[in-house]
């Protein structure tokens, strides 16, 4: 159709909040090979793709080498940032703070400089990887990471604790975002819960081989202390891990080294019905403005940053536990089943919002409503019904973390554009970082009844948040149904994809609820 017939098409929209500015698809685009401004790197491959008949057999065929290849590698590498990130939950059980002379806050502080690192570094770390190829990139993240954490073991003092913990944030910042990225890259809509499930429950399994190895080191002996075993063993796995990454960490499904020419297509091809696209080099200041302004993102944003107001308790386990009586040693093997309950959600609700259509949200919604059941048991109950507090703080460690990855998930299957993806992914990783540092700052003076209180309020929050969400989302795909009703002899969804468009510009792009 011409251009004014597009034009026409687009000013019929009811809601200009919905679709807006679409670009006219008679307009071939330019080649980012060439260094012109273009469209998505998968682009070719995916005109590629339209030429030949591709069978479900080789879908499946691609998506398990997909899967034997790259699941591997993020499995591990979220295993090893986590335990990287935590290692210092393990130290404190160890006079860290004695050692450290860490005295009044300084132990909170030492807590929330990391998200400090997290807040300032997380967007330009987002554009840097948007230049350069993200298997490199990254790579050098989680080199750099594990040196800082190295060099935590040599601190004497909480100025050298505390840099260190920034620096460490700052590095580890892109590691979330580029995950959900990357899963958006590779996999169809209804195939990403599974995947993400699969890379973000090494958090649980890092808490649990955490907990154990926390006290196994509490046997060691010899003359280093027993709080830099944590910063030594985490450092040195994630700097060799690195240097595996480096090798093997591809950039994108059209340049994936394990794949063929030709099932680099078909692997672009399984993907272009997520209308998201899966890379653009070049940075659109548009499209950011576009995801400054999208309710959507910010109703996300800051439901993750209520809920990461609880990464307190987290920052605390071990003193909280400690304060229900239990010697330390009980206390590395206490952390444990917040792991394991961890992962069994993630298992159960992920399953669940796979096979259900458009329910991730109402089950995230719901995992969070356990979470705060779980808030209010640790905050109500007396220190002498110890048990009864240990399943209540069990309960809100392990369930809450399943409404934040199903919402992070969100974000790649429902934004288009990578600049306004990028951009998205950027707020919400900010207001991830101000309720982690405000979190541990709750939590100044035993038995820290503000930062439990806190918790029940912030997951309260997160819960109307869900469910404006779902409404949201519901009457976004109910306006985008009626446009595409009006218009639909004048509409071809082939010219919509791999533009690197926004979803706003894309009448095909539907959330994923």
């Amino acid at each position: 159709m011409s251009s004014t017939d597009y034009e026409k098409a687009s000013n019929g929209l009811d809601s200009p909040q919905v679709v807006e500015d679409p670009i006219d698809p008679t307009i071939e685009p330019k080649s980012e090979t060439t260094g012109q401004k273009g469209v998505d790197v998968a682009y070719a491959a995916f005109q590629e793709s339209q030429n030949i008949d591709i069978t479900e057999e080789q879908f499946y065929r691609v998506r398990r080498k997909i899967d034997l290849h790259l699941m591997p590698l993020l499995m591990i590498t979220g295993f090893l940032q986590y335990f990287d990130k935590q290692a210092i939950t393990y130290a404190v059980n160890y006079n860290l703070r004695a050692d450290l002379h860490l005295v009044g806050k300084q132990y909170s502080w030492a807590n929330s400089i990391f998200y400090f690192g997290y807040l300032v570094w997380q967007f330009p770390s987002l554009l840097l990887m948007q230049r350069f190829p993200v298997g490199a990139y990254f790579s050098s993240q989680v080199f750099l990471w594990g040196v800082f954490s190295f060099g935590v073991a040599g601190t004497t003092n909480f100025a050298g604790l505390a840099t260190l913990r920034f620096l460490i944030g700052a590095a580890e910042s892109v590691q979330l975002a580029t995950f959900a990225l990357i899963t958006g890259m590779y996999y169809k809509r209804d195939e990403q819960p599974f995947r993400l499930l699969g890379w973000y429950s090494m958090n649980g399994v890092a808490i649990i081989a955490g907990g154990l190895f926390s006290y196994g080191v509490g046997h060691f002996g010899g003359s280093v202390a027993l709080w830099k075993y944590p910063f030594l063993i985490s450092g040195a796995l994630s700097v060799t891990w690195a240097v595996v990454l480096w090798f093997t960490l591809p950039s994108n499904p059209a340049t994936a080294w394990f794949l063929s020419p030709e099932e680099r297509v078909i692997a672009v091809a399984r993907v272009q019905q997520n209308q998201t696209g899966v890379e653009s080099k070049v940075f659109k200041s548009e499209q950011a403005i576009e995801a400054l302004l999208d309710p959507k993102v910010w109703l996300t944003a800051l439901s993750t940053g209520s809920g990461n107001i609880l990464g307190g308790v987290a920052a605390f386990a071990a003193i909280i536990i400690r304060g229900f009586g239990f010697t330390p040693l009980q206390t590395t093997l206490i952390q444990c089943p917040s792991g394991l309950i961890d992962l069994i959600s993630l298992v159960i609700f992920t399953t669940l919002a796979t096979y259900i259509p458009n329910s991730r949200f109402a089950f995230a919604t719901v995992a969070t409503i356990i979470a705060t059941a779980g808030a209010v048991i640790l905050y109500v109950v007396e220190p002498t019904n110890r048990w009864l507090g240990i399943t209540g703080f069990w309960l809100a460690t392990g369930f809450i973390p399943t409404g934040f990855i199903l919402g992070l998930g969100a974000i790649s299957a429902n934004i288009g554009g990578h600049t306004k993806k990028i951009t998205a992914q950027a707020l919400y990783f900010i207001c991830y970082s101000v309720g982690n540092i405000v979190g541990p700052q709750l939590y100044t003076t035993a038995p820290y009844r503000q930062g439990l209180r806190a918790n029940i309020v912030a997951l309260s929050l997160v819960v109307v948040l869900g469910l404006l969400q779902i409404f949201y989302l519901s009457w976004e795909n109910k306006k985008r149904r009626a446009y595409l009703e009006a218009h639909r002899h004048e509409l071809n969804e082939v010219d919509f994809q791999f533009r690197d468009l926004t979803d706003k510009q894309n009448p095909f792009c539907f959330n994923a609820m």
